[in-house]
């Protein structure tokens, strides 16, 4: 009873540190420098600002042929929401200048099939933990269990290792495909 108690007061301080990013918010657009931090891509915006982008599954990006590298000059346009920022198109300055279209904040996301990462039923606790912390409400509960909306999903990976003060699943339940 303790542990349920306890789990029950992390998820609401959970609720409180983080919440789904509005896809009708305003889209602007930030020019700047890629750099990878834990494998995520980030984008070091010429003003000194730091934002982590929020693209697509990684089959989806090697689909369309995308593949950021550390020093890429790039320019994205997107909602950001604090420091993440969930790219809806991005133009790389690589002789040419290459336009990639992630997503139609209109039309929802643009990309089909889903994304590499899954819930593992037999070890999600049901703690909600990672409901929150998903930038784009891909996670939500059935039957007690957590479950990934497989074509909201970019692959951020906040569910399985954490952001910020969320660690990542409490048990390890999420996993990649």
């Amino acid at each position: 009873m303790k542990k349920l108690m306890l789990l029950m007061i992390l998820a609401v301080i959970a609720v409180s540190l983080c919440a789904v990013i509005d896809t009708q918010a305003e889209i602007s657009g930030y020019h700047g420098i890629v750099e990878h931090r834990d494998g995520k891509p980030w984008l070091k915006e010429l003003w000194g600002e730091d934002m982590r982008l929020l693209l697509a599954p990684q089959s989806v990006l090697d689909t369309l042929g995308l593949a950021l590298a550390d020093g890429d000059s790039i320019y994205v346009e997107g909602i950001r929401d604090k420091d993440l920022m969930l790219v809806g198109k991005l133009w790389m300055e690589s002789g040419n200048l290459n336009m990639y279209w992630l997503r139609d904040f209109d039309l929802g996301d643009i990309y089909p099939g889903g994304a590499a990462y899954k819930v593992d039923a037999q070890k999600c606790i049901g703690c909600r933990l990672c409901v929150a912390p998903c930038p784009l409400g891909a996670i939500t509960m059935v039957k007690g269990k957590a479950v990934i909306d497989q074509e909201k999903c970019t692959e951020c990976g906040i569910c399985k290792d954490g952001y910020g003060k969320f660690k990542g699943c409490p048990v390890g339940a999420i996993e990649t495909k």
